[in-house]
């Protein structure tokens, strides 16, 4: 019976091959995982056999097997491998191993390789033999070099450059070459037909599983598969390519990125399937996919998800793709990242909203200004005319002279008084920075004590503390908070009112604020008092950019009214 050191990376395989292996009499030294840690084990304990599985990370394993003869002359090595024997058996001869099992086979096989290297013999397919008889076909994968069979391999791994560059201890350019070189060989124009080479031959484990299991696709966007594949794979962002009922067919690497799954995880899913998007985004992109799909016109939008923690803003497209024919067979769509964009929309925002507020002080500072002046020049023209009256003639032409100036400076103060109209109109927002938590709690706190006395409770809920800064004009949302309030004290209050405020951040760099009011009951025409009361709360709402709607419950019983106004988020510590 034989030492062992089992190498594959999967811990359940080197668990039952441990206990097959010891059952048998054999003794395991130890296991490892990767193909730098086998070497390391094989220097310590001098194992008789090495068992590895050629899908080992760190080297691959056609080099390890190269590395294991060169530092090893006396080590045994058999091949147990999940790869097809008909490729990969005479690729792990030629690198030194002297036996390959493939894990398909039956568990006997392994045990007469061992059986065959402790006799000194060596145990391989029969396939083998003939594929030396036979010669290497032009149009296959034998025509690649052993290196190149393991970078491709390890693409098709879904491994980029840099990381086949660091697993094989090769510079980031050498590993372009072999990759330029597949292209040659292999006659494919990109990476996304190289991948389709590599899946054609089964180097992915389990691939043609997942393909036999995945929905069945239009036999026309088959035909289109290879362009597809191309277009999706030259793409620098998310794409993604679903059938008619909305399930996914096809989606790039960037596009599993922003979904942390695997394609295999999510191939067939719809669109309601796709957890990493925020519910109500999921709802409002079924419902325009479908209509885009019934239309046969493509379809535009953007939204906020969250993506490893952070708030990203998207520009989400689908458009309608067709055959040679002009039939409708999928839908193609990818997402834009517009985070930087929102990211400076608002920063311009915050500094246009910094130098009007700026602008209105001076404006306010000069009006003041120019009234205190008017004051003292009207007093002081009253007394130099009361002067010119009772003055003799020797003095009339000075203070004739003095009057001239005082009316010069009063139209000097007119000018400055028609610049401050231009710049500050009677009913603009004059917006500032303020924490909307603390400007709302300020604002509603006498409002609550009135309604307390009038014996109505009302609750702001728990998220006044949660709600975010932002430039927005105080005078209006004081107007439009107590105008709801006093509203409803037009009729008789309830015994509860309920108030929830939220912010949440929006495409093109604005924040949210949504008020939701319960219970809510539309102006009756026949009460002069509400329409009135009604209509100004609408005014305000033009001024403060919001809109209102009215919403049924599931319940039935109350009426909700729901505020919202996107405004300009506050990017500094400037929120008063």
């Amino acid at each position: 019976m034989s030492t062992l050191l089992l190498v594959d990376h999967l811990p359940i395989v080197r668990d039952g091959l441990r206990a097959v292996l010891e059952r048998a009499g054999h003794q395991v030294l130890g296991e490892v995982d990767n193909g730098l840690d086998a070497l390391e084990q094989c220097r310590l304990l001098h194992p008789q056999v090495v068992i590895l599985e050629l899908l080992v990370p760190q080297l691959g394993g056609l080099d390890l097997l190269r590395r294991l003869r060169a530092s090893h002359q006396g080590i045994k090595l058999l091949v147990y491998s999940v790869q097809e024997a008909s490729l990969y058996a005479a690729r792990s001869l030629q690198a030194g191993a002297d036996a390959y099992v493939c894990k398909s086979e039956a568990l006997g096989h392994l045990h007469s390789a061992l059986q065959a290297l402790s006799h000194g013999r060596s145990y391989f397919p029969r396939e083998v033999a003939r594929q030396d008889l036979d010669g290497a076909g032009e149009d296959d994968l034998t025509q690649l070099s052993g290196r190149e069979l393991t970078v491709l391999q390890m693409l098709s791994q879904g491994l980029s450059n840099k990381d086949i560059a660091e697993q094989l201890s090769l510079s980031y350019k050498t590993i372009s070459t072999y990759k330029a070189r597949l292209h040659q060989k292999l006659k494919v124009g990109n990476d996304f037909q190289l991948l389709e080479v590599a899946r054609s031959h089964g180097l992915v484990a389990g691939d043609e599983a997942s393909r036999a299991q995945a929905p069945s696709s239009d036999p026309q966007l088959l035909r289109e598969h290879g362009l597809l594949r191309a277009l999706l794979d030259a793409a620098p962002y998310p794409m993604f390519v679903r059938d008619l009922a909305g399930r996914l067919l096809m989606c790039n690497r960037r596009y599993l990125a922003y979904a942390g799954e695997s394609f295999e995880a999510i191939h067939g899913s719809t669109i309601d399937q796709a957890l990493w998007l925020p519910a109500p985004l999921r709802e409002r992109s079924r419902q325009r996919f479908t209509e885009a799909v019934a239309r046969q016109e493509p379809f535009l939008a953007e939204a906020v998800i969250e993506h490893l923690g952070e708030v990203v803003a998207m520009h989400i497209w689908c458009t309608p793709f067709r055959d040679q024919s002009g039939q409708l067979v999928a839908m193609l769509g990818g997402m834009r990242d517009l985070t930087e964009r929102d990211r400076l929309l608002s920063t311009l925002r915050h500094e246009g909203a910094e130098a009007r507020y700026e602008s209105h002080l001076k404006s306010s500072t000069l009006a003041a200004v120019s009234q205190e002046l008017g004051q003292m020049l009207a007093v002081f023209r009253t007394a130099v005319q009361r002067l010119l009256a009772l003055s003799d003639e020797p003095l009339r032409p000075a203070l004739q002279s003095l009057a001239e100036h005082v009316q010069a400076m009063y139209q000097c103060l007119a000018k400055v008084d028609a610049l401050m109209d231009q710049d500050d109109h009677p009913g603009q927002a004059q917006r500032a920075a303020h924490d909307l938590g603390n400007l709302t709690e300020a604002i509603l706190a006498p409002v609550r004590q009135q309604l307390q006395a009038r014996g109505c409770e009302l609750d702001l809920g728990p998220g006044l503390r949660a709600l975010q800064s932002a430039w927005i004009d105080a005078r209006h949302y004081r107007q439009l908070l107590e105008g709801l309030c006093g509203y409803l004290q037009l009729r008789p209050l309830p015994a509860h009112l309920s108030l929830r405020l939220a912010t949440r951040i929006q495409p093109r760099g604005l924040l949210r604020l949504s008020l939701e009011l319960t219970p809510w009951y539309p102006a009756l025409e026949q009460a002069p008092c509400e329409v009135s009361a009604y209509a100004t709360l609408q005014r305000l709402l033009l001024r403060l950019q919001g809109r209102a709607q009215t919403l049924a419950p599931d319940d039935g019983d109350t009426l909700v009214l729901r505020v919202e106004m996107d405004l300009p988020q506050v990017l500094a510590d400037s929120a008063q």
